[in-house]
Formats: structure tokens, C-alpha cells, sequence
């Protein structure tokens, strides 16, 4: 199963008119091209998403038919409902062992990479006897979608299409680890680890002002326009991820939005928000006196608003 958040906690429309616009045309492109389609992609959004962004997603989405929507209230719920949903749809299948794996909404994967997931799944199941593995796609391209510019980069725990596949019945999902360090947490436990390397790109990784690391992707902007073994990332080149080059050249013309402060680590914004809105929940649900309800409801929509605040006004 794969998995992709798409601006959970996200409150601010012009953001999403951007990353959608992305998405659209990146991510989506990328998934119906897979020459398997032997997965399911579940997109976990915010129940509370904007409604002009909601509706363009669904549109988005209608053509997607191996896709599950699901809603979720906190950005903490994410890998809940995930674990929950894979270890459902194994029992559907009835399967012993769950493949999990990652994709940003703004990213893509080679055309093949699903059915080189699969093919080496089922050589771990041939030749190891182990109980987890962890595959990772190493060799891919970070690029400017702004300026058709990329480099080759090589990187044995990228987030994109890194997988793990694990008994059903104690799936944690390979969200469940830091991307970074997932093959070193799960070697210990004997896992069989299986990095796809050799000279194919696996993956499109696309840099831009709005995405989750230190000042948007700013400092990558310079590196890939300047990188002394750059290219230019051509039609021949996207077509391998699937993508549809008119849609690729627009966005060479769409204004790339500006942050009005840092968006690193949006994905963490109001966490600590979410966990204190949770725990005054549970007192709620203790039956408090109502005194004492009253002050708890009142904190709760103050840090309500809060936490809206935090995911709303991002760009200019």
C-alpha cells in the first residue's frame, strides 16, 4: 500500500492552489503510469480541508480507481489510519505480510517502480527467511519543475517509494520510522534490506518554495540550477515517471508562491497543539464537574484556534 499526506492541518487556500497544481500534475500522472497497478494508494487528507481545494482534489482524483480517501481530524492521526486501513484491506486479501509504502503529493516514481517493488518482495519471500524487509529506491533526480533543471542524486533512505513489508499482525508501516534511519532500525531485528541502486532514476523529487524542509526548498533552488553535472530534465526524461509534458511546461509559468515565514517542518506545525486539544478531550469524556467543564471547553476552542492559525496565511 502506498501512502501520501496531503496537507493535513493545511488551512490556507493559495497554498493548496499551488501544491495541487503540483500534484495534479506530477504525483497523479506518475501512479496511473505504474505498469502495475497492483497496489492501493491511500491520501490521507484533512477533514477539514478548504472547501474550493477539496473540491479540485476530488476532481483530481476521480480518474484514480485504485485510490482510498481518508479523512483524519490531527496530523498525529496519520499513521494510525494507515496501519489501520492496510491491516484491513490485508484481512480482505487475506494476507499474512503488508508492504507499506511512502510519496509526497508533490513528487513521482518511475513507471516501473511498483513492479520492481513486487518482483523483489517476492524475491525476499524466495530467498530469505526473515521476517521483515525494507527496499529503497537509491538513484533519482531532484529537480526545479519551476525551471526543467535536475541533477542525479544518489541516496540509500530517500523518502520516495522507501518500503517495508511486515507481518500484517504487527504492521507498523514504514511511516512508523524516520526515513533516514528505517534500515537501521530495522536490521537489528534481522530484516532483509534490499537498496535498488545501479544507474535508472527511480524517483523525481521536485524543489520548491512551499515544500516541508528549511525555508521552503530555497537552498536546493541554487544547488540544482548550478549543480556542475545539471541538465535539463527533458521530455524524454519525465516520460519515464509518466508525466504529460504540457502539463510538465505549465508549470514553468505558474508564479511560485512565497512563504511568509520558514515552512520547515510544516508537517509538524501544532502538533503540540493536537496533543494537548487531545488530552483535554479525554478529560471532557471523564465527566468533569461543570465548573470545571466549562474552563475545559473554553481552553479547548482557544487552542482550536490555535492550532487553525498555525496551518492558515502560509503564503503570501
Amino acid at each position: 500500500m502506498l501512502s501520501t499526506r496531503i496537507g493535513i492541518g493545511v488551512y490556507d487556500e493559495a497554498w493548496f492552489d499551488y501544491r495541487l497544481t503540483l500534484f495534479s500534475a506530477i504525483t497523479v500522472p506518475s501512479m496511473m503510469a505504474q505498469s502495475s497497478q497492483d497496489f492501493i494508494w491511500q491520501l490521507v487528507v484533512d477533514k477539514r480541508m478548504p472547501p474550493r481545494a477539496r473540491a479540485r482534489f476530488d476532481e483530481i482524483m476521480k480518474p484514480v480507481e485504485n485510490a482510498r480517501i481518508i479523512e483524519v481530524e490531527f496530523k498525529t492521526d496519520f499513521r494510525k489510519v494507515i496501519v489501520k486501513s492496510a491491516k484491513a484491506y490485508a484481512a480482505e486479501q487475506d494476507a499474512e505480510y503488508v508492504l507499506s509504502s511512502r510519496l509526497d503529493d508533490d513528487d513521482a516514481l518511475h513507471v516501473k517502480a511498483f513492479e520492481r517493488l513486487q518482483t523483489e518482495t517476492e524475491r525476499f519471500f524466495a530467498e530469505s527467511e526473515h521476517e521483515y524487509a525494507a527496499f529503497s529506491l537509491n538513484v533519482g533526480c531532484m529537480w526545479l519543475p519551476s525551471h526543467a533543471r535536475g541533477y542525479t542524486r544518489y541516496h540509500d533512505s530517500h523518502s520516495l517509494g522507501l518500503s517495508l513489508l511486515e507481518p500484517v499482525d504487527a504492521a507498523r508501516s514504514v511511516y512508523g520510522y524516520p526515513h533516514r534511519e528505517l534500515k537501521q532500525r530495522v536490521t537489528p531485528r534481522g530484516a532483509y534490506v534490499r537498496g535498488i541502486d545501479g544507474n535508472q532514476l527511480w524517483w523525481l523529487y521536485a524543489a520548491h518554495t512551499i515544500a516541508d524542509s528549511d525555508k521552503g526548498d530555497g537552498k536546493r533552488h541554487g544547488h540544482i540550477l548550478n549543480h556542475q553535472h545539471g541538465y535539463s530534465v527533458d521530455e524524454k526524461l519525465i516520460e519515464q515517471f509518466g508525466l504529460v509534458p504540457e502539463q510538465v511546461a505549465r508549470l514553468r509559468e505558474v508564479t511560485e508562491p512565497t512563504p511568509r515565514r520558514a515552512t520547515k517542518f510544516l508537517s509538524l506545525r501544532a502538533r503540540d497543539t493536537e496533543k494537548e486539544i487531545k488530552e483535554l478531550r479525554t478529560k471532557l469524556r471523564k465527566g468533569p464537574g461543570r465548573l470545571q467543564r466549562v474552563h475545559l471547553r473554553r481552553k479547548l476552542a482557544r487552542l482550536e484556534r490555535v492550532r487553525v492559525r498555525a496551518g492558515s496565511r502560509i503564503v503570501e
